[in-house]
């Protein structure tokens, strides 16, 4: 994991969310880091003062916070940007309710997430298109205890130990995965519906549209207003 340093702005649209956009040149694709801290519901992570606020599955389990990021950071992951929940004493995640989520719309190619999962999930995560369509997509992310990637993905972190409501329990190890959806339709998306799966916690979502994509709108690898901006060396100018 890699700290990115870069301003986050607010992309002006028909929405009220945080976004930061890395743009791409002919090389390198564009990533849409969005902001989802108006949605967090639920608290998977916890420090040695608060173990009993835990709410990552029935029995109050959470991740040790201070093996994460640091509240409201940028990272990367596996060459991929995301901003981490800027948590609050209610939530430092999203658990999975169906949730509308708001994009800035365009065409991407890939959906990133870093999430967690109460044993191992799968259901329907839906794309809305400002024309209308709506694309079924699925979804899986492996259980955070057993550790291995039922579905495919990576694992984004794994901690030593995993805290209980009264006391940490050592060298039981917990994974946070990287996961990635594939968006097929080359329309313009504009939301995200998540699954109803309270198993399923979302703590970060970036989007990624590729090379052949912008070039194909006519994209030449820079912003409008002709500022190149690109991770060199883990960080963003």
């Amino acid at each position: 994991m890699s700290q990115v340093s870069d301003r986050p702005v607010l992309v002006p649209g028909a929405y009220d969310r945080l976004v930061q956009r890395l743009p791409g040149t002919t090389a390198q694709p564009d990533f849409c880091l969005i902001g989802i801290d108006d949605l967090l519901n639920n608290r998977a992570t916890t420090g040695t003062g608060d173990l009993d606020a835990g709410r990552l599955n029935a029995w109050g389990n959470s991740f040790p916070s201070r093996e994460l990021p640091e509240p409201g950071a940028v990272i990367e992951i596996a060459g991929i940007p995301f901003v981490w929940p800027d948590a609050n004493p209610d939530g430092d995640n999203v658990r999975s309710e169906g949730q509308v989520i708001d994009i800035p719309p365009g065409r991407y190619d890939w959906i990133y997430l870093l999430a967690a999962s109460e044993r191992r999930s799968e259901d329907t995560l839906w794309v809305h298109y400002d024309d209308g369509h709506a694309d079924p997509l699925r979804v899986g992310v492996s259980d955070f205890l057993d550790g291995t990637p039922a579905f495919g993905e990576l694992p984004a972190f794994r901690t030593a130990r995993m805290h209980y409501p009264h006391h940490v329990q050592e060298r039981l190890p917990t994974t946070m995965w990287l996961a990635r959806v594939g968006m097929p339709r080359r329309g313009r998306a504009q939301a995200l519906r998540l699954p109803r799966l309270v198993a399923l916690h979302v703590f970060a979502i970036t989007l990624v549209t590729g090379i052949d994509v912008r070039l194909a709108d006519g994209a030449d690898g820079r912003f409008a207003g002709g500022a190149d901006a690109r991770l060199a060396g883990g960080a963003a100018a």
